[in-house]
């Protein structure tokens, strides 16, 4: 069980109490939307031809020094395996030295893996491209793409959701450099980038621009007593509990679309630097005089995951769910 789970426990564990089984924890991530495994997918109009020299000179400079893997070492702070010639996958992976991951018998380090996979239609990507506001030509280059490149991490999600998420960047960022592609795929912030905008967004510290999407969805109109019709919606963020920390989310009336998903980023941003440190009952706000009360629930949208949900209180606030509970 990750630091940032253990937020949602209602009672101590006694001493009496069983140990989590390996069974328990996985359940335990699945019910807080935790990725085990993280994806990005890179697609491409046409398949991608590049020098694995210069991949390793970029991953050097974004990840650490690259060991190559015929002379069999494994020294400084990056190992490369490729297969051999007589394979017939073009599958790169990759041991970051200088990122060790600690288990009980010993330390590992993380790794990413670039496997060519098969490519996927673009109605595979619905809801990513429903919520593109950032990129309304999402579909359309999707729909043009034929190849695709995965970059997965593995043995990675013991590290801290910061490391995480700058070795994932900076493998991405090698193989942006490296074999430009069209459209970036983020799995679980599902969310599809423009590969230059995204390299922006990083240069600029952006650390979150593709792991972390905020979604705007409109529920209904609401009949007040009065007759007239009030605009009930729903934003939040997903991918940020991939990594370990509550995703957020705000269900509301008549508040200004951007105004919200303005704070909802910038609370984004505050928990995944500092963590889940936000208890039930506390407050954040745009202004010292506008305070939202927070607590942790269940999310109202897709995927299933704990988020905090804020409160923006009266007139605004369009009502919550139950706060879970362990069980």
């Amino acid at each position: 069980m990750t630091n940032e789970q253990e937020h949602f426990e209602t009672e101590e564990r006694s001493e009496q109490e069983p140990e989590l089984t390996a069974e328990d924890m996985l359940a335990s991530e699945r019910d807080f939307g935790f990725a085990r495994v993280y994806t990005v997918e890179l697609k491409y109009k046409k398949k991608p031809n590049f020098s694995r020299e210069r991949l390793y000179e970029k991953m050097q400079l974004y990840t650490g020094t690259v060991d190559r893997p015929e002379e069999q070492k494994l020294k400084d702070n990056l190992a490369v395996w490729e297969p051999s010639s007589e394979t017939e996958t073009d599958m790169l992976h990759f041991f970051h030295l200088n990122y060790p991951v600690k288990f009980a018998d010993g330390e590992m380090p993380a790794q990413t893996s670039l496997i060519p996979t098969k490519n996927r239609p673009a109605s595979e990507y619905e809801t990513a491209i429903q919520q593109a506001w950032h990129w309304p030509e999402a579909g359309a280059v999707v729909e043009e793409c034929q190849y695709s490149v995965r970059l997965i991490d593995m043995m990675a999600s013991g590290l801290l959701p910061q490391e995480r998420l700058r070795l994932i960047t900076g493998a991405l960022r090698a193989m942006l450099e490296t074999a430009p592609c069209d459209a970036v795929y983020f799995r679980e912030s599902d969310k599809l980038l423009e590969p230059g905008d995204y390299l922006t967004a990083i240069e600029a510290g952006g650390i979150l621009y593709g792991a972390m999407n905020v979604r705007f969805f409109n529920v209904q109109n609401t009949d007040t007593d009065m007759g007239s019709k009030r605009s009930e919606m729903l934003m939040d963020t997903v991918g940020l509990a991939a990594l370990g920390v509550p995703d957020v989310q705000c269900h509301f009336y008549d508040l200004e679309p951007n105004e919200v998903a303005g704070q909802l980023t910038n609370l984004g941003y505050y928990l995944f630097d500092c963590g889940d440190v936000i208890k039930d009952g506390e407050t954040f706000g745009p202004t010292e005089n506008v305070r939202w009360r927070c607590e942790h629930q269940y999310a109202l949208a897709a995927p299933h995951r704990i988020v905090l949900d804020v409160d923006p209180g009266q007139p605004h606030y369009a009502g919550r769910q139950s706060a879970p509970t362990s069980d």
